[in-house]
């Protein structure tokens, strides 16, 4: 904020961006999370996969130039999927 009246303005404005990067992923991501939490009760395995995709909303952020600070991780990745699958595979069972 110091620098903003000397007219170093691209520290503030890449703050700027990452604020509202963060704002708009958080909001996106909780709004793509409770459209799956809807979905659950009629397809189990379509709202795992729209709970699934709320993960990918800061990448598709950081294509447009908004930094989320959030890089993406093979293993995070894997562990999702893992989870995600032991999860229909139970939901499927308990339905039988």
């Amino acid at each position: 904020m110091f620098s903003v009246p000397r007219g170093y303005t691209d520290g503030f404005n890449g703050w700027c961006k990452q604020v509202i990067a963060t704002c708009l992923t958080a909001f996106l991501q909780t709004t793509i999370l409770y459209v799956g939490l809807l979905t659950y009760t009629q397809h189990a395995l379509l709202a795992v996969g729209i709970c699934l995709a709320a993960n990918e909303v800061p990448r598709i952020a950081q294509m447009y130039g908004l930094d989320t600070s959030v890089r993406v991780n093979m293993m995070s990745v894997s562990h999702t999927v893992s989870l995600g699958s032991r999860a229909v595979k139970m939901i499927a069972s308990a339905k039988k």
